[in-house]
This record gives structure tokens, sequence and C-alpha cells, in this order.
């Protein structure tokens, strides 16, 4: 066959004003059009039918990006930033320009040891997604608390193709929920551990000696003298010598030891790490000095003494109720001896 020789089809048009028209295209050219048509009509046809099963269109998704309160972030598998919304530049304090193309794994704006993005990509790669709280950093420094929920968008061939990341800042919500934990575990007044975080620490410290074979002591201490302090200057003045003495009386004890308020002028001492139950006797003096060292409030000045029963693990109990119990006994031997002294457990 000739090869100049070339092959034409007749094609029908319609015009604006409605004329059918005729023209002839090469053949090869008519079947590459009719293909292209086809294939974007095809493609045309399947964006609608996704669209339709999902229920969502571009300018609703773009809506959504833009006003959404949540923090939106696109990224690559390399975990770059692709894109980010409004809202993530308003928790964070930076702009778009300044994370876009820049790793959220390297940025203050997400920063979080390496155990935890080892952990996290584990979680994406076996699951598909991760959410879990993470700690951050606002622009001018401050620090923030993030929930972030993570999911890995596939291609057709299973690999990742980006992540998308939904933000929330709930740095209120922890503080508040810092806030009540402490107060549900802190005296008010002197800021010490009250009765339920002072017995958990107790039962710890029981445990730590039992497994190390240490003696613990738990020290019963009461102020003398101070119901006379309300009466005579008022509960005001009342409350600031407690402040004063909670914190004189913790100065005086290690680093691993517990001091807690029970309520009242009435304060309990764990000491732990004891090998000999005279090991604490220079803490314990150390207090009873605490406790005597005149007080000025304003134009009064108060001189208070303490009193200090002792009891320990194992010789006098093995549960932390008992060891306040018996300490508080020993302790009232010490109040009927004149106090401003030392009195140890008899049994």
């Amino acid at each position: 066959m000739n090869q100049n020789l070339s092959l034409f089809v007749r094609r029908c048009y319609r015009s604006l004003y409605g004329f059918t028209k005729k023209r002839l295209l090469p053949l090869r050219r008519a079947i590459t059009a009719t293909g292209d048509r086809l294939r974007r009509a095809g493609d045309e046809r399947y964006g609608r039918l996704e669209r339709r099963k999902t229920g969502i269109c571009p300018d609703l998704a773009t809506t959504v990006f833009s006003y959404a309160r949540e923090g939106i972030i696109i990224a690559d598998p390399s975990g770059k930033v692709i894109r980010l919304n409004e809202a993530f530049t308003r928790i964070t304090g930076y702009g778009v320009n300044e994370l876009q193309g820049q790793s959220l794994r390297s940025h203050r704006a997400v920063l979080q040891l390496s155990a935890f993005y080892a952990a996290m990509k584990e979680a994406l790669r076996w699951q598909g997604h991760w959410s879990g709280e993470v700690r951050s950093y606002h622009r001018d420094g401050t620090e923030l608390a993030l929930q972030l929920s993570v999911s890995a968008v596939y291609g057709n061939t299973g690999e990742i193709r980006h992540y998308v990341a939904l933000v929330s800042d709930i740095t209120h919500l922890k503080k508040r929920q810092q806030q009540l934990e402490r107060k549900a575990h802190y005296d008010a007044l002197t800021q010490l551990p009250n009765r339920l975080l002072l017995a958990e620490r107790m039962r710890q410290a029981i445990e730590s000696a039992r497994t190390h074979r240490h003696r613990f002591a738990v020290a019963f201490i009461d102020i003398d003298g101070f119901k006379a302090v309300n009466d005579n200057y008022g509960h005001d003045v009342g409350d600031r010598v407690l402040q004063i003495l909670a914190q004189r009386i913790k100065a005086t004890i290690r680093e691993d030891d517990t001091l807690g308020r029970l309520g009242g002028d009435e304060f309990v001492a764990g000491l732990v790490g004891l090998q000999e139950p005279h090991d604490c006797e220079p803490v314990l003096e150390r207090m009873l000095q605490a406790a005597s060292a005149p007080i000025s409030i304003g134009s009064n000045t108060v001189q208070l003494s303490a009193s200090i029963g002792v009891a320990f693990f194992p010789e006098h109990g093995q549960e932390t109720e008992t060891l306040i119990r018996k300490a508080d006994q020993a302790m009232y031997l010490s109040k009927k001896s004149g106090g401003r002294r030392l009195a140890c457990c008899s049994a």
C-alpha cells in the first residue's frame, strides 16, 4: 500500500445555530480526538461517581479546609508539609511560609522525642492512622499541648501518597486537668500532699523498703500550743503560721522523703532508705529546731514547738495506716512529757 495514501472520515458537527456541518478529517486524527473525548468523559464520570459516593465535592472540601477550627496539615511521605490551613497557623503562631516544605519532626511547631516518632511511624505503617497528645511550642515560646490525629492516604498500588493530620489545641484543657489533679492531691493551704497523696507515696515507700530490705520511718508531727495562736491572733494569722511552719519543716527533709498535712496542725513525714532507726535522728532534730524558731507576722512574733512521734517499718507495722497510728500514739507520749521532743513507738 502507498504510504503517502491518506484515509479520511466524514465527521458531522452541530453549529451554534443548529445547522449540521460536515467535515473531512484524517482517520488517525479522528481516532485520537475520539479517544481523548472518551477518556475525558470517563474521567469526569468517575469523578462524579466518587463524589456521589462520598458526598463531597471539591468546593465543600476547600470550605472545610479553610474554615475548620482544627488545624489541618497535608504532608508528603517524608513528612514535609505540602499544605496547611489557617487554623494551624493560628494555633501555633507560625505563618504558612515558615512551615511550607518544612519537616514537622524537626520543627518547634511539633516537638517530641525520637522514640515518639518511631512509635507513630510504626502505627501508621501497620494501622494507617495514629492519634495522641503531643508537646509543642507556639512561635512566642509558650508551651502547647496538642491533640494530634494522623492518617495515611494510599495510592492505587498501596504506596503512601501523603499524610493528613488534624490538630486541636488542648492546652487549656490540660492545665485545667492539672489544676483539678493538684486540688485532689494537695492541701490548699500549705500546698503539701494531702491524706490521699501522702498515703499513696507511703505505700510506694513501704514497697521499696520491703524490696531493698531497708527501714522506713513515719514521723507524726503536732504543733504545740497552736490553738492559742488562733485564739489570740485570729485564723488568718494562724493560717499564715501553718504555711511558714510547713515550708520550714519541708526544708529539713531529704529529696526522696515526703511531708504531708493531715489537717489542722498535724503533719506526717515519711523518711526513706534507713539502715538503722537512729539514721533518721538528724532529720527529726532539724524538724524540732525548725518548729521552735520564732515566726514574725506583721507586728506579732509567735514562738511554738513540736511534738514528734516515730514508728518504723517493719518493726511497728507493715501498712501505712498502722504506721501512722503507731506514730500518732508515740507523739502523744512526747506531748505528755512536755512536748518539744521526740518519742519512738515502743511496740
